[in-house]
This record gives C-alpha cells, sequence and structure tokens, in this order.
C-alpha cells in the first residue's frame, strides 16, 4: 500500500473520560483525602490554570495549596519545563479525585530538594496518598549509601529517600511514583539499572503505560463532551518516531531493579531476586493522550507522569471510600492479583505490548504490571479484603547505638525490633516469630525474634563478604492462628560515589580517569583501604583499574585506557571492595543518533506486508567526525531475536524527502517489509564504524517497531461537498481483511488540502480529529469543522490563517489514517469538494445585532454580507441589508429592504418587506417566493425546481429578463384567462367590447386596443372581472383588431382577446342591398 508521504494519528480524553474508563464511583470522589504532588520549580500559572481546567471540563472548584521547599521561584518551572509536568500531574489527580485536597509540595530544584520534600509530606504527615511523576535510571544514580558524598559534602542518596518511603508507609501514606518513559532502558544504553527510582523503592506503588481505547456512549472526544466506559487497552509500547541517541525505546518502562531486593509482596509472583516494576499500570501513550491547561493554554499529553496521578487519584478515590489511608497498598494489589475473582473485579489486565526487552502477557509483566484500575471494583476488592481476611499488624524497625539511620557498617551488630498487635489492638505475647534477611544475592539469613514484654526482638552482625548496599528484613510468624507480615530495608557498607565517568561516551586510545568519593556510614572519608574499578561487558571484565587514594580525603583516581583489539559497546562500571559498591554504566566508540519512520506516526508505529520503513542513523566519533565517512548498515532481527536483513545505509541528499523532510548529515535506508514476516514487535540495530585519528570506533543504535500481518481496510461514503465553517460528521468504516469491524484503535480524520498532500505530517499533525467507534452504526465517527476565515485557527495553526474563502475552496483530501489497538494500520482518503462559501448555520438578523453578526460590512449606510452559506436567514427590521455572491437555504424577511446579487435561494418569504433579486438562482422547494404585503423585483434571474414560482398575497412583483426551469406553475393563484368577448364581431357605428378574465385578486393595470392605449371601464365579477373598451367603428377602418389587457394579481400577466370590426363593410352591404331592392 503506497502512502504519499508519512501520516499521523493520535486520541486526546478529557477528565470526564478517564472517569468513564477508570470507572471512578461515589458522589465526592476523592472527599477527605489529601493527595500531595511534589515536582520542582513550580508553575507560575498553576492557579489560574486549574481555574481554566475546572471550568472546561465541568470540575468542581480545586481545593489547592501551594508549599515551596526552600526557595519558591516558579518561572524556572517554565525555562525548565517543570510547569508543564506540575500542571499536569495536578490537574490528572483532580481529574480523577475532584474532592480531594491538593497539597503542590515544590522543590527549589530536581535534585536533593526532590527528596526533602519527601522528607517534609512524611514528617508532617501531610498527605494521604503522595504522586511523583519523576524520577531517574538506577544505572545513573552511581552511588550508595545514604548520602553520597562530593567535596566533603553529603548530597542524600536513594537509601535516604527508600527510608522516608517506609516511615510514610507506616504512617498510613501511600506513594505513586512514575515507572518511566523510555522503556526497558530507561533512556540508558543498557536495561541494567534501566529501572527509574523511587519507582524502584518497594515503599512505593510503580505505575507504567497503557495505550487507552474507551467506549463512547454519548457526545464526541473530539469536542470534549463525550461520556465513556472502559474498551481496551495495550501496553504503551516502543515507539521509533522518537529520535535517541544510543537506544530509543519510548515506552513503558519496567525491568529488574540493581538497588533492592525482591519485597515480600513480590516473591510469591515473580520468583524473582530483585525488585521489579511497573506494579501497575495506567493510561500514558501520549498518543491517547489527556487534555491539560498550561500556561492558559491547551495542551495533549502523556508519558507514565500521567499514569501516576491517574493512580494517584484513584486510591484517594479509595481512601474517601473506605474512610480511611491504606499506606502501601502493593501488598493489598498483589494480594487481589491472586485471587481471580477479585482481580477481574478490580482490574484490566494489559496482555499486549513491548518496551524495548520486556512483553506484556497475561500474566504480571514487565510493562504493565498488574494492569490499569477499575476503582469501583478496587474499593469493592479492597473493602473485601480488609474485612474478611484477618491477619496480624507486624511493625518493625532497626537500630543500633550512635546511629541515627538504618546505615549499618560491617562488623556492627544492629537489633531487629518488631511491634505485633492483633488487629483489634492486643499485643502479641505469643507465637513464632523470624527476621529474614535479603539481599540482591537472595536470602541471606534468618533471625530468631524473642518477645522482650514490648517487642519482638533479635540481633544481627554484619560480617565481611556479606554483599554491601540495601537489605530487606521481612518479618513474620503466627500467633492465634493467625499469621502476618512487616518489613523494613536498611543499607549496609560504605558510600563509595562514582564521580567520572558516569553514563559517558569513552574514546578509545585515550586516558581515561575513574575518579571515586568514599566514606563511612559515619560521615568520615575513607583513606587507606584498596578499591578497584571493573568495566564489566557480557560478564568479562576487560579493565581492572586500581584505585589510590589522592591528597584529599575519601577521593580514589585511576586510570585506565581502551586500546584495540578491547571490545567496544557499552560496559558496566563497578567499584568495588570488601566493604562497600557501586556502578553506573558508559559506552566505549562512537555515538549514534537514530529513529525510524514507519508509514504512521502514531500510538503504535507499525508496517505491515509490502510497506516500508524508513531508518536514519547519525554516527560521531569520540572526535566530533565521521558524519560522512562512517560505514553504516541497520540490522532487522525478529521476535526470536534471529537476524532476518541487513540494510546498508547511505548519506542522505541535502534536498526534501518524503515532502517535508532533509536529513543531511544523517545515514538513511528504506525497507520494505517482506511477506514473510511475521506479525510482531522487530527490533532495529544500527551498528557503524567511525574512522577517528587513534583508529576505528564502534557506534550503535536499538530501537523497535511492530509488523502487522495486513492493512485494514476504511471508507466513508456520502460526503463529497462541504461549505466553509461547516461542522461535519463523517462515518467510516475500518474493518480487518476478514471484513470485522475494528473497534478498538487510533485513527483520525484530518481535512487536508490536495495541495499539501505532500506536507501530509504535519498538517495532520496540527489539525487532526480523533474519530471514536458508533457500536450502533459499526462505523468510526468524527466531527470537524472546514476551515474557514471565521476559524480561530486552535485547530488549524497556521497553515490556513489569512485565507480567504476562494484560497480556502477546491478539492481537499478527507484523510483517515491510525493504527488498530493490535498493530494494523490503515490510510484513506477521498475527495471533498470545499465550496468558496462560509457556513454560518441559521442567522437572525435585526435592527439591534445586525453589528455583530459575523463577517457583516457597513458601509454607513448598508450592510453587506457576502460569500457565505446559510441555512435560515432571518431579517427583521433592518432598513437595508445586501447579500452578495452566497447561498442561502431559507430567506425570511420581515419589514426589512433586502438586496440579493449573484446568489442563490432556495426558498424565500417575504412580510411587508421590499426585495430586490439581480443575477440569482431562486428555488428548489414547493414555492420559490412566498410574499405577503411585499414588493419584489427580479432581474436577469432564474426560478428553477418548485411547483410554484410565487405565492403573492397584496404584494407585487416586477420581473425583468427572468427564466423559469422545471416550474410547473407560476403562482398558487390561478393564472389569469381571457373567458369572454362581447362582440367578437362589431357591426355598428359604436359598440362597447367586453372581456371577462377569470381570476383572484386582479387588478387591471392597462388596455390597449392594437397596441394604443385606450379608455375603459372595469367591473368584478364571481370569477374575476371584465373589462369595457368604448370602440367608434364608424371611425376606424374593418379588420381584425386585438385587445391587450395587462393585469396582476401580484404578478403582472398580458392577455390577449381579438375582435373584427366589419361596421363599413356591414354598411356598404346595407348601401348595395337597397340598390338592389
Amino acid at each position: 500500500q503506497g502512502l504519499p508521504t508519512f501520516q499521523f494519528s493520535a486520541l486526546y480524553y478529557t477528565p470526564k473520560d478517564f472517569q468513564g474508563a477508570y470507572n471512578v464511583t461515589g458522589n465526592k470522589p476523592g472527599y477527605n483525602v489529601t493527595v500531595a504532588v511534589v515536582d520542582a520549580y513550580g508553575d507560575p500559572e498553576i492557579y489560574q490554570d486549574l481555574k481554566a481546567f475546572d471550568k472546561m471540563f465541568g470540575l468542581p472548584p480545586i481545593n489547592l495549596t501551594v508549599i515551596p521547599v526552600g526557595p519558591y521561584h516558579p518561572i524556572y518551572g517554565v525555562l525548565t519545563g517543570w510547569a508543564t509536568e506540575t500542571a499536569l500531574d495536578v490537574e490528572i489527580v483532580h481529574a480523577m479525585a475532584p474532592y480531594a485536597k491538593v497539597d503542590l509540595v515544590v522543590a527549589s530544584n530536581n535534585g536533593p530538594a526532590l527528596f526533602k520534600a519527601i522528607d517534609l509530606i512524611v514528617s508532617e504527615d501531610l498527605a494521604q496518598v503522595v504522586s511523583m511523576s519523576w524520577g531517574a535510571p538506577e544505572n545513573l544514580y552511581s552511588a550508595s549509601g545514604f548520602y553520597a558524598v562530593v567535596d566533603g559534602v553529603p548530597i542524600p542518596n536513594y537509601p535516604y529517600l527508600d527510608y522516608y518511603f517506609m516511615l510514610g508507609a507506616a504512617e498510613g501514606i501511600s506513594f505513586f511514583a512514575a515507572s518511566g518513559d523510555e522503556g526497558a532502558y530507561g533512556g540508558t544504553l543498557t536495561t541494567y539499572g534501566g529501572v527509574l527510582f523511587p519507582s524502584s523503592s518497594p515503599f512505593v506503588t510503580a505505575v507504567g503505560g497503557t495505550s487507552l481505547y474507551v467506549n463512547v456512549t454519548s457526545g464526541y472526544l473530539s469536542s470534549y463532551n463525550s461520556t465513556v466506559t472502559y474498551g481496551y487497552e495495550t501496553a504503551w509500547s516502543v515507539n521509533p518516531w522518537y529520535a535517541g541517541i544510543g537506544t530509543s525505546t519510548v515506552s513503558s518502562t519496567g525491568g529488574y531493579s540493581t538497588f533492592f531486593p525482591a519485597p515480600w509482596y513480590q516473591i510469591p509472583i515473580t520468583h524473582s531476586k530483585f525488585r521489579t516494576t511497573p506494579d501497575v499500570a495506567a493510561d500514558a501513550n501520549p498518543y491517547t493522550g489527556g487534555v491539560i491547561i498550561v500556561d492558559g493554554q491547551e495542551e495533549v499529553i502523556g508519558g507514565t507522569s500521567m499514569a501516576t496521578p491517574l493512580w494517584a487519584g484513584a486510591i484517594a478515590d479509595v481512601d474517601s471510600y473506605l474512610g480511611e489511608s491504606l499506606g502501601l497498598v502493593n501488598p493489598l494489589l498483589y494480594e487481589i492479583y491472586e485471587n481471580k475473582t477479585l482481580y477481574s473485579e478490580a482490574f484490566h489486565p494489559v496482555t499486549f505490548g513491548y518496551n524495548g526487552k520486556y512483553s506484556a502477557n497475561s500474566s504480571y509483566n514487565l510493562v504493565t504490571g498488574l494492569g490499569s484500575p477499575n476503582v469501583g471494583g478496587l474499593e469493592e476488592a479492597i473493602s473485601y479484603m480488609l474485612s474478611h481476611v484477618t491477619h496480624l499488624d507486624i511493625s518493625v524497625s532497626t537500630f543500633e547505638a550512635g546511629v541515627t539511620y538504618p546505615w549499618y557498617m560491617y562488623g556492627s551488630t544492629f537489633t531487629v525490633a518488631a511491634y505485633i498487635s492483633t488487629q483489634g489492638g492486643r499485643t502479641v505475647t505469643n507465637g513464632s516469630f523470624n527476621a529474614y534477611i535479603y539481599t540482591l544475592d537472595g536470602f541471606l539469613a534468618k533471625v530468631p525474634l524473642t518477645f522482650n514484654g514490648t517487642y519482638w526482638v533479635g540481633n544481627f552482625t554484619i560480617s565481611p563478604g556479606n554483599p554491601p548496599n540495601v537489605w530487606s528484613i521481612v518479618v513474620n510468624g503466627t500467633a492465634y492462628n493467625e499469621t502476618g507480615v512487616g518489613a523494613v530495608d536498611v543499607d549496609v557498607g560504605e558510600s563509595v560515589n562514582i564521580l567520572t565517568p558516569v553514563g559517558d561516551f569513552l574514546p578509545i586510545d585515550e586516558p581515561i580517569t575513574v575518579e571515586v568519593c568514599i566514606y563511612y556510614p559515619n560521615g568520615t572519608p575513607v583513606t587507606s583501604q584498596t578499591f578497584t574499578a571493573y568495566f564489566i561487558q557480557n560478564g568479562v571484565s576487560y579493565a581492572n583499574v586500581t584505585l589510590l587514594p589522592t591528597t584529599t580525603p575519601g577521593l580514589y583516581k585511576g586510570v585506565t585506557a581502551f586500546l584495540p583489539p578491547t571490545p567496544q559497546g557499552t560496559y558496566i562500571l563497578v567499584i568495588n571492595n570488601t566493604y562497600g559498591s557501586a556502578y553506573t554504566y558508559d559506552y566505549v566508540g562512537g555515538v549514534i543518533e537514530g529513529l525510524v519512520f514507519t508509514p504512521i506516526n502514531d500510538g503504535l508505529p507499525s508496517a505491515d506486508p509490502g510497506q516500508n520503513v524508513t531508518i536514519f542513523g547519525l554516527a560521531i566519533g569520540s572526535n566530533g567526525l565521521g558524519i560522512f565517512t562512517s560505514n553504516m548498515t541497520a540490522y532487522i532481527y525478529n521476535p526470536d531475536n534471529r537476524l532476518v536483513a541487513s540494510v546498508p545505509m547511505v548519506p542522505a541528499p541535502d534536498v526534501p524527502q518524503f515532502g517535508i523532510i532533509d536529513a543531511f548529515l544523517f545515514h538513511e535506508a528504506n525497507f520494505t517489509i517482506p511477506s514473510n514476516f511475521t506479525p510482531g514487535f522487530y527490533t532495529v540495530v544500527i551498528e557503524a564504524n567511525v574512522p577517528t585519528s587513534v583508529g576505528t570506533e564502534v557506534a550503535n543504535f536499538t530501537t523497535s517497531f511492530y509488523v502487522g500481518s495486513s492493512t485494514l481496510t476504511a471508507e466513508v461514503r456520502g460526503v463529497t461537498t462541504a461549505y466553509e465553517g461547516q461542522n461535519l460528521v463523517v462515518t467510516a468504516n475500518v474493518t480487518y481483511p476478514n471484513g470485522t469491524e475494528v473497534k478498538y484503535g487510533e485513527f483520525s480524520l484530518t481535512l487536508l488540502p490536495s495541495q499539501f498532500s505532500f506536507a501530509s505530517l504535519i498538517v495532520e499533525l496540527d489539525t487532526y480529529v480523533p474519530m471514536q467507534y458508533d457500536s450502533k452504526l459499526n462505523e468510526w465517527v468524527g466531527v470537524f469543522t472546514v476551515p474557514s476565515v471565521l476559524n480561530d485557527y486552535t485547530g488549524y495553526s497556521y497553515f490556513y490563517e489569512g485565507a480567504n474563502p476562494y484560497e480556502l475552496s477546491g478539492p481537499w483530501n478527507l484523510v483517515i489514517t491510525g493504527v488498530s489497538a493490535g498493530g494494523h494500520n490503515v490510510y484513506y482518503s477521498t475527495f471533498l469538494n470545499v465550496m468558496p462559501y462560509t457556513y454560518l448555520g441559521n442567522l437572525v438578523v435585526n435592527a439591534k445585532n445586525i453589528s455583530a453578526v459575523p463577517l457583516m460590512a457597513f458601509n454607513g449606510t448598508t450592510y453587506f454580507l457576502d460569500n457565505v452559506y446559510v441555512n435560515s436567514l432571518k431579517v427583521s427590521g433592518v432598513g437595508g441589508i445586501v447579500l452578495e455572491d452566497s447561498i442561502v437555504g431559507e430567506l425570511d424577511a420581515y419589514n426589512s429592504t433586502v438586496v440579493v446579487e449573484n446568489s442563490k435561494v432556495i426558498q424565500v418569504n417575504a412580510v411587508d418587506s421590499n426585495l430586490t433579486f439581480i443575477q440569482d438562482t431562486l428555488g428548489g422547494k414547493n414555492v420559490a417566493l412566498s410574499l405577503t404585503s411585499s414588493t419584489a423585483k427580479l432581474i436577469s434571474s432564474v426560478i428553477e425546481d418548485s411547483s410554484y414560482a410565487f405565492n403573492i398575497s397584496n404584494s407585487v412583483v416586477t420581473q425583468e429578463g427572468v427564466s423559469e426551469v422545471n416550474v410547473v406553475n407560476e403562482s398558487t393563484l390561478p393564472e389569469p384567462t381571457v373567458t369572454y368577448v362581447s362582440p367578437v364581431n362589431v357591426t355598428t357605428a359604436t359598440s362597447t367590447v367586453t372581456v371577462n378574465i377569470t381570476g383572484e385578486k386582479l387588478k387591471v393595470t392597462s388596455v390597449k386596443v392594437d397596441g394604443s392605449p385606450v379608455s375603459y371601464f372595469i367591473s368584478t365579477t364571481s370569477g374575476g372581472v371584465s373589462v369595457s373598451v368604448p370602440f367608434n367603428a364608424s371611425k376606424l377602418p374593418d379588420g381584425l383588431y386585438t385587445i391587450e389587457v395587462t393585469v396582476s394579481d401580484g404578478l403582472s400577466y398580458t392577455l390577449y382577446a381579438n375582435f373584427y370590426n366589419s361596421y363599413h363593410e356591414v354598411v356598404t352591404s346595407g348601401q348595395i342591398s337597397s340598390l338592389h331592392g
């Protein structure tokens, strides 16, 4: 299927749509619950934006408090993009929990201040639910310990924040964090550590992303007035249209944590040693995004930054429904997952999709976790769990004398203390309880606990050789035939902070300095230990760098180089000794920025057999050169990771391609999907050899796209002509190759000027409207407004601004593009003829509002309206209005003077008005013109397609050069007819010729005999009028005479009657007869 160029498609949803899709119930969802939204810098327009947001979508006014943490300068939010993030987070929480109180906790920067914001929320117990739409890949933290030290300054690290999540959970706070927007790689060059913290904390609910498709039950998505129910969801999957350096896997981030052992609630399900993310998911695909207001403007936005407040709002609704705060909800959610009945009520499992390494499936998975919420069902399920499943409450802590935080050094002994009670509050004094210690290496030790009169306690001594960093301590046991579980995290070992290189591109054959800052948990620098840096690739260490102490206490350095033939590519840099460890990643070699264009830029970019994908790559060596000298090849792997194609890439020319793209500096390749490619996600790996002065550097790039089985079929019927500014409802039949209706997907409707077909990607991006499936029609429906001079261009951008009606008219393409939920795409185009008239609908014009009528002009005495299409135009009490070059369905004039020129009017009704029609076409209804107590002058006009041209009452019509086409009758009144002439033969010297004319409401306006006016007398008859014409036969010659009578019943008719003057012949005949007598 050949497409003229690349296409675009997307959907968007309002708060009401999200509420309907995720089944938000209750009269006041979120009432009596506070949600803390944590963001950096802030949004200077947040109050104004929320006011506009509430007004636009009919939400109750938000109860919002802004709480700065540190200096508050929200202008930085605008400069850094955090203002958009802030508006999104607050508005989506408010959308899902309209009656919840929202505390916007604003950190003064996007680093340590965010940690302080969490500290504040926990310390002050500000909220029951916390939403955090931020995070960073674990492999870029590059440090261990509660604090990472730089130049002697301690900076809170991930164990510090994890500790506050643990404390907050114990207070009853539910934390939600975005799992990430860049797939399994997390925007880095490796999936190892690609998950984001804080979402990877076991005391946080990690929220992944989906693509949401709804059932519309009323209204239109594009009009923001739709009501919906849940339809279907897929995972937010890799979109190769996003350019990336080294990788581009924009999608729902998920995978295995490198920071945290598997929490107790995941172990029975994942059977992994590691914490996995995400836990849950919700709509995040920007192509099925949400409408927000930011800086006063509407935006459609997505990401797990949207999914996170969707879930935070959902749990606020649950808290409100239950009348209590749930705290860490993960154990409950995973328990519900293991109960098929409850799970089916509370969740929507998401079974299809791919994030660059992991696939969604019918079980818990590393793309969408447990799935998306059915809020009403989740409320009922959690209520059932809390009321029917009894358990012991176990609160766990650890301590060591002289230690502030649970950060312990090797050789020390710490105490595990658990307070255990029944749900009724009775302290448990008897039973069997143990603490189980887990590390990233798995199970480490079991510590029996004994009751000391208040707590169940046990001690553990940390020995050299035990793994460093975060340990999970799980306490469980049995008493009174009930069980319970509680857990805490502790951190073990020194603070190891890698300063450089962190996530860097490293050159070959050049010195590379490794620099690390190492401190003890008590805050003193480590000065005399031995540390080694290991550069590891595929399990093999290719560089072991001894780090030596420097003159700066705690600072260690070492130098290495990657000399040929050492492999290039991604390395995991590990700093390790007996007492501590940290890691990051680096890349040795050149850099490729890459992306792949599929036929349609949509929420699931795909290509079907026979369609093309275009692959782009820009390679740069560490010396900044190699753009044109690189050798580049794209390798395509099938879903089984088998190489199925090698595609040489060539430098792109410095000319526009595909109508709009100048890919100069890039290499490119076009690849046609073979017919034997089976459906699934295919991986594209671009490799380049980049020549440099010190040798050849290797660069690579990875992304994916979906291959479908076949394209869809679409057809639009019955839409061929439209007017500028007209609202059109377009229905399309979209089917699979077997004829089955497509019910879920992402389809867009765009009206595209034929001359802009080459730029359809850009035009569609700015002017598309989403389509929706109508289950009653079994059709996809889209509603849009044809561009006109009246458009405010909110939806039409700059393309049509300033265009006049004639520039906007002509052939346009009606384009449908998109993809089904399962990855089958469609492109369909048909012509729409746009007429050069601006559609105004129905207009009522009077003396008070005439100046406000759209497009109405005034020259000081007369109003003018031209190039418009009006269904119904009612003019009342207007002294002078001229309608030019227009089309009117029905013109109703009351006590007005109206002139119509060069226009078409289908029906005219006038009362007490004066009308003039010049070079117009009138008619199309039963009666073309109906006039009451009015005058109408028709000049050089045509009356057509009517049963009656006129319906006249006490009115006068004059016509000059008027023709009629397909008109059955001139008037609803009977046409005047001459019924009687007497005498027909005049034989006397003087006579009166009488002409009787039938008709209704007739007036005689003139009488002529042989073209000359004559005097006449009129009398009425039961059927019309009688005209008497005195005739002096003696003075006029004999012969045939014609009486011409002009009468009017509002229309003017000229009737003819003939009579003979035989007077002279009769006289002569008599004379002759007397001679013969």
